[in-house]
Formats: structure tokens, C-alpha cells, sequence
């Protein structure tokens, strides 16, 4: 098997003025949001609300705002959890539960945080507006994710000034670019990272869902790769890594069907130090009870 080379930081000219506008349309949004309280959706180590807000296309997110029972009304770090792909917060449990930090797991396509909606096809939006960067979903997305840290950083029993970015896949993506680009976050985590080497995840010569969307898209439109590559090096965590301005900790997995070695090690070159790569030889592209220890450690360690 060829040896594959690691992406190097390839931005468009304009990649700089394109995210300082991105971020200057997003603090501009108003912050409107609520927060509802139903006792049943609390659990015995956490007070959980159903957080609310107006976002980026002025339609309603929600996520789940998880409060220690143990809060003494010192404000404490908060924690950001950006959700994997598809059109569902990430739960709060095991993983993203702690007991010294606050967590807001948002859905960042506007529908409710339950019930939870599976992955298909039909839901996919990896090609939605890609023909060009400034219509390519992950466009909102990030102005979304910029917005729903400013909703965190707003909770009154939130530290503003100790923001932490973390989430899986997709998730670990978008928080390498908030480490970029949003100024209230402090660390980032970002565990088996996707929006990274699009150049290696479209050049598979097995397509499986979601990534598959991209062949579905060039097969119906007659778009070639070349022309999504385009949008996506706007998207791709390696060309936003020497931004980053904050303490960056990655993870593999070795048996990862779709974010390989060198998607991951690609990012990791690519961000200045300080930064950690955890590398978990058993695990595919799932969570480790690991990853909550090792977030939790890196966090303690800059914050």
C-alpha cells in the first residue's frame, strides 16, 4: 500500500477575511434564549434544563444545560459539547457529565433535544449549499457554534473567562475551529476530529454513509470533487489549525473506518503548541470512557 502523505496547510487567499466576517455576523446576533426546568430530566448528580435560543437564521436551537447538584454558586467553567453529524444534541451522561465543569450540548439544526432522530440519507446535509463557501452549511453551522458559546458564556453560573470547546467527530472539528476563531474559548478537545483532510475522506475507494452523500451529490449534479474540495478547504480543520490560539487535545482511533491516521496526525502537525494526541489502539469511531478522564486532566492542566 502507497504511503499516504499528511495534508499541509493549503488555505484560499481570501480564507482569513472569509472566517473574520463569519465571526463578526455571528457576534452580532442577538442573544435571546430561555431555559425551561423539568424535574424528570434531572438526574442524581446533575440539574438539567432544556436551554433555548434564537440562532443564526433566527429559527429556535435548544440544548441541554447540565448544572453539578453539587454547584455552591461559584461559577465554574463551561463546557461547550458540539455534536457529532446529524440533527441531534449529544446526551448528557457518562461522557459529557462532570462535576466540576457546566455542560451545554446543543442541537445545532434547530429541532428538539429529544426525541432522538437516527442517522439516514435522507436527513444527511454534508452537501447542503456546498456549491460554494459562503452558502456550504458549515458555514451556519459555525455561526451557530460561535452563538450557543456566547448563550453559555451568558448562564449566570457559568466562569465566562473559562470556556471549553469538545465533541466528537464533527463535533471535534468544529472545536479546533472555535479554538481559531471564538474568543471566549480558552481549550479545546477534540476527539477522532472530522472536517479534516477532505482531500483523504473523498479519495475512499469504499463509500459508506455519511461520506457516500458526496458521491450521491457529484453523481445526480455531474459537480466533480475538484469543485467540492473548493468550498470544503474552507471547512478543513488543518487549513484553520495555525490560528488556533489555545491549548488543543486530539484523539485516534486505530480502528476508525473513516478517520484515519493520517486525517488526524495531519491536524495534529498542523496546530502550535501547546497540544496532546491520545491514541486509543482498541476503539473504533466511538467513545471511550478514557476520553472523560483524559478531558477532564487536559482542561485542569491550562485552565
Amino acid at each position: 500500500m502507497p504511503a499516504v502523505l499528511l495534508k499541509q496547510p493549503a488555505p484560499p487567499p481570501d480564507f482569513e477575511a472569509f472566517w473574520q466576517a463569519v465571526v463578526a455576523e455571528s457576534d452580532a446576533l442577538p442573544l435571546i434564549y430561555e431555559r425551561v426546568h423539568q424535574p424528570e430530566d434531572d438526574t442524581p448528580s446533575h440539574h438539567i434544563y432544556r436551554l433555548r435560543w434564537r440562532g443564526a437564521d433566527g429559527k429556535g436551537r435548544e440544548g441541554w444545560y447540565a448544572v453539578p447538584a453539587a454547584f455552591q454558586n461559584k461559577p465554574l467553567p463551561g463546557l461547550l459539547y458540539l455534536p457529532g453529524y446529524g440533527i441531534n444534541a449529544v446526551s448528557i451522561n457518562e461522557n459529557t457529565a462532570f462535576s466540576r465543569f457546566i455542560t451545554l450540548a446543543p442541537n445545532l439544526h434547530g429541532y428538539a433535544v429529544e426525541p432522538s432522530i437516527p442517522y439516514s440519507p435522507e436527513y444527511g446535509y454534508f452537501t447542503q449549499g456546498i456549491e460554494s463557501p459562503q452558502t456550504y452549511v458549515y458555514r451556519r453551522l459555525m455561526l451557530d457554534s460561535i452563538l450557543a458559546a456566547r448563550v453559555l458564556a451568558a448562564q449566570p453560573e457559568v466562569d465566562s473567562h473559562r470556556l471549553i470547546a469538545a465533541g466528537l467527530s464533527q463535533g471535534g472539528g468544529l472545536a479546533v475551529m472555535l479554538g481559531a476563531w471564538c474568543s471566549l474559548v480558552r481549550v479545546v478537545v477534540a476527539e477522532l476530529p472530522a472536517l479534516t483532510y477532505w482531500e483523504y475522506l473523498l479519495d475512499a475507494t469504499v463509500w459508506r454513509y455519511p461520506i457516500k452523500e458526496f458521491a450521491d451529490y457529484m453523481q445526480a449534479t455531474g459537480h466533480s470533487k475538484e469543485a467540492l474540495l473548493a468550498t470544503l478547504q474552507y471547512f478543513d480543520t488543518v487549513n484553520h489549525a495555525p490560528l488556533v490560539r489555545v491549548p488543543v487535545q486530539l484523539s485516534l482511533a486505530l480502528k476508525d473506518p473513516g478517520i484515519r491516521p493520517p486525517v488526524v496526525f495531519s491536524l495534529y502537525d498542523a496546530l502550535p503548541r501547546p497540544k496532546r494526541l491520545l491514541i486509543y489502539e482498541d476503539l473504533g469511531h466511538d467513545w471511550s470512557p478514557e476520553m472523560h478522564i483524559r478531558l477532564q486532566e487536559w482542561v485542569e492542566q491550562h485552565l
